[in-house]
């Protein structure tokens, strides 16, 4: 009886962690770049259920359980738990701005900015320029050059080929850092729609194209993500039932055995 409460209540814990991934998904459905995470459920460990009994001629002392039999008669179940969150990184659709601050990338590369904790990767490239003249994100990042340096622009237009080069006038004056990874799975969101490399680290990319004056849109499908939070909240609605019931039951079987005489 007691093993129903475990099983509803991982039920509930994992019907709300899927309601707070996708609710972080819709909020993001107009954000540059975002990508959507995807919650990932296993099995809860199981138990090995053993036989206790006293073996011939044993005296049971008080509150002696037995000796374990050498037989194995099953597994406990204890209900699902989760097993990851990640992100799953799809190309996005692209949308054209005109705003030549505005880049996009199609490919696997990431665009590489400065962070007071070290380098970061995001995909948004609704870009800014800072009153020195450098490539900033919009929380004021530096997006970074190929050598690792800011990309500094002087006052008027530039234009930015789709390798990445920035140039001014004709001239060249600095290359965007496109990086890729071999395990995306060592990405990590860190706010602000960044990511930080728990791997081995970064690698030129040469595959990915930049285009200048397009956003790539969220990947967030919104009736896909609202049939998603229907289907938790409703699953979390009947692990929620279903803890009700066994206490109740609990309740009566504690009732039945204090009233035996």
């Amino acid at each position: 009886m007691i093993r129903g409460l475990y099983s509803a209540a991982s039920g509930m814990l994992v019907a709300q962690s899927q309601v707070d991934a996708t609710a972080n998904n819709l909020a993001n459905v107009d954000t540059s770049g975002f990508k959507r995470a995807v919650l990932q459920v296993e099995s809860a460990p199981v138990l090995d259920l053993y036989r206790y009994q006293v073996e011939p001629g044993q005296v049971q002392g008080h509150g002696t359980r037995g000796v374990p039999a050498r037989e194995h008669v099953g597994v406990l179940g204890l209900g699902a738990q989760v097993y990851d969150t990640p992100t799953s990184f799809e190309q996005g659709a692209l949308q054209k701005t005109g705003d030549p601050l505005d880049l996009a990338l199609t490919g696997p590369g990431f665009f590489r900015v400065a962070t007071p904790a070290g380098d970061r990767y995001t995909r948004d490239g609704g870009f800014a320029r800072n009153p020195q003249g450098m490539l900033v994100t919009q929380a004021g990042q530096p997006v970074l050059s190929a050598t690792g340096a800011p990309i500094v622009l002087a006052q008027g237009p530039f234009s930015v080929d789709g390798d990445g080069t920035v140039r001014q006038s004709g001239a060249p004056v600095g290359q965007l850092s496109i990086v890729r990874f071999n395990s995306l799975r060592n990405l990590r969101p860190q706010g602000d729609n960044l990511f930080v490399d728990e791997g081995a680290g970064a690698a030129p990319d040469t595959a990915t194209a930049v285009q200048q004056g397009y956003l790539e849109k969220s990947t967030v499908n919104v009736v896909r993500s609202m049939v998603d939070l229907i289907s938790a909240e409703r699953f979390f609605d009947a692990n929620s039932k279903a803890v009700t019931l066994e206490d109740q039951a609990l309740g009566l079987a504690v009732q039945s055995v204090g009233s035996v005489r």
